[in-house]
């Protein structure tokens, strides 16, 4: 430029330009943002995590005790602060539920003792009205033939007197396993050798094809020694009748052993074994197959060995035979 500031001319000095800094800059811009962008979605899905899971806390609590609950057994209320309206209505609707759930539970269980009493009594008012009937007509025959001159006078009179003594102890037997049902003896907690105890419990029977057998000698539990013995008696005694006497090869087995915690008792018959349509009622207090009883004794035993904290169970195949298994806590020293 002049003194006037006018252009004289334009000089054009070529050169190489060097981008290289810009863009290791620009680069480590990027890779300085995209790790704050990283750090910060991690640290957004950590608090995502941690605050739903506060959220959803008493909501899986909830979840839980609803699957727990079941309607055999005590269900447990939900006491827990919760962090909304909506929640603590929830918690207090399932409260609600259980409350409602137990009294039911408590009126079904009245309803059912009292309508398996009543069926007792049907079925008690039934075994003795059975001999009540000959007992009748004994007593109606004997006055409408009775003849003081008569000279086997005293032997139709013994006759009468013995058939109305059979009905009689009948009845008596009626009354007896109908009163062993109702009440059952209070409970005597001792330390027990259970391996001895069924031993002894064996003893009263004298059929040759009834076989103990125990893996061990010494096996302790805590139960009545007599309401052992009762049980093992009425399970062999069934095992024993539930053979065909016309059956060639029998055999009942009481076997022993322990599994875990737990000692069982296994009652093995090569009978007849148990009618697909009968198998869900043997327990129940008038279920018998036999001619004659009350059908109670599997009931007395399933009520004694659930006193102890046990259970009775049984498999059964048609024609081949029937295994009932007892299973005991042992004692926890």
């Amino acid at each position: 430029k002049d003194d006037k500031f006018k252009p004289l001319g334009i000089l054009n000095l070529p050169y190489a330009e060097d981008d290289g800094f810009y863009e290791q800059e620009l680069q480590n811009f990027l890779i300085r943002l995209g790790q704050v962008y990283a750090f910060t979605l991690l640290v957004a899905f950590a608090i995502a995590y941690f605050l739903s899971s506060y959220i959803t806390q008493s909501l899986k609590t909830i979840s839980d005790r609803i699957t727990e609950t079941s309607f055999d057994q005590r269900n447990q209320k939900i006491f827990l602060k919760a962090n909304s309206r909506e929640i603590d209505t929830l918690i207090k609707a399932y409260n609600k539920m259980v409350d409602k759930l137990e009294e039911s539970a408590v009126k079904l269980a009245q309803s059912e003792r009292e309508e398996a009493w009543r069926e007792m009594a049907k079925q008690v008012a039934h075994e003795i009205k059975n001999p009540l009937t000959p007992m009748r007509l004994t007593v109606q025959n004997f006055q409408r033939k009775f003849d003081p001159n008569d000279p086997d006078l005293k032997q139709k009179l013994n006759d009468y007197s013995q058939t109305l003594i059979q009905q009689i102890d009948t009845m008596g037997a009626v009354a007896s396993a109908f009163s062993n049902f109702a009440s059952m003896p209070a409970q005597q907690n001792e330390n027990i050798n259970v391996v001895n105890v069924v031993d002894l419990a064996l003893d009263i029977f004298n059929e040759d094809f009834l076989h103990f057998q125990s893996e061990e000698k010494t096996i302790i539990a805590t139960m009545d020694r007599t309401q052992l013995i009762r049980v093992i008696t009425n399970l062999v005694k069934n095992a024993i009748q539930a053979i065909p006497e016309e059956q060639e090869h029998k055999s009942v087995v009481v076997a022993i052993r322990r599994s875990a915690r737990k000692v069982l008792i296994c009652v093995s018959d090569n009978g007849t074994g148990i009618q697909p349509q009968d198998a869900s009622h043997v327990f129940e207090p008038k279920f018998t197959t036999k001619s004659s009883g009350m059908g109670l004794g599997l009931g007395i035993i399933k009520n004694i060995i659930e006193n102890y904290k046990g259970t009775i169970t049984f498999e059964t195949e048609l024609g081949k035979g029937t295994t009932f298994t007892v299973s005991l806590p042992m004692y926890n020293n």
